[in-house]
């Protein structure tokens, strides 16, 4: 079965969760500050990328 609008923005929102999830291992791991403050930016990027999906998510949700 395919899935609809919703299901695919769902599996984005788990993918999200789970790049999150390994840039904060990566944090972890970091030894330099300037590859420590990449990580960072783009963890603060994934992180921002998740409450949009979140809010999409909600608004399907309730159509």
């Amino acid at each position: 079965m395919q899935k609809n609008a919703r299901g695919y923005v769902q599996d984005s929102c788990e993918a999200l969760n789970n790049a999150a999830s390994c840039l904060q291992d990566a944090l972890q791991t970091v030894e330099k500050t300037h590859n420590r403050q990449r990580i960072e930016s783009s963890l603060q990027a994934v992180q921002s990328a998740i409450s949009q999906c979140i809010s999409t998510e909600q608004a399907l949700s309730q159509e």
